[in-house]
């Protein structure tokens, strides 16, 4: 049995793992060793122009998500104080409130670098929804 913070954390790095990659893939072609390597390819192989090692290698960017991306999302909620039985109200909150910013806005932007669509929540929201489904508790009204 899994706890609700390991099945968060798997959803998101599974929902972040095409950005992560797509990250990990940019940062290690622009290091100085792989751009030399992939000049060094280039001068003697015939490969395209656009060639880059980090195609061949980017294979190992894989297993990054999970090692990067789900022990900081289990670190994390471990810091915010939330119960485990809490989980999956709290993330469908963030999640809501993520997808009505990317709706008013066109897109969120995370850390000045990252720019989600409301495409991008949906498609986080479903994989909550499937895997970490919040209780229908319903909200209590105020009355005045």
């Amino acid at each position: 049995m899994h706890s609700n913070s390991q099945i968060l954390a798997a959803v998101i790095a599974n929902w972040a793992k095409p950005l992560v990659d797509q990250v990990l893939v940019a940062r290690i072609g622009a290091l100085p060793p792989i751009t030399a390597a992939s000049e060094w390819v280039k001068k003697y192989f015939p490969v395209a122009g656009n060639y880059s090692i980090v195609n061949d290698i980017a294979f190992l960017a894989v297993p990054a998500t999970e090692i990067i991306i789900e022990p900081m999302v289990i670190n994390g909620i471990a810091k915010l104080g939330v119960s485990d039985e809490q989980i999956p109200e709290y993330a469908a909150k963030l999640v809501d409130a993520m997808l009505a910013e990317a709706k008013k806005n066109g897109k969120v932007t995370l850390f000045n670098t990252i720019e989600l669509e409301k495409s991008d929540f949906e498609k986080l929201k479903k994989l909550l929804d499937k895997n970490l489904p919040a209780t229908a508790d319903e909200k209590y009204t105020v009355i005045e």
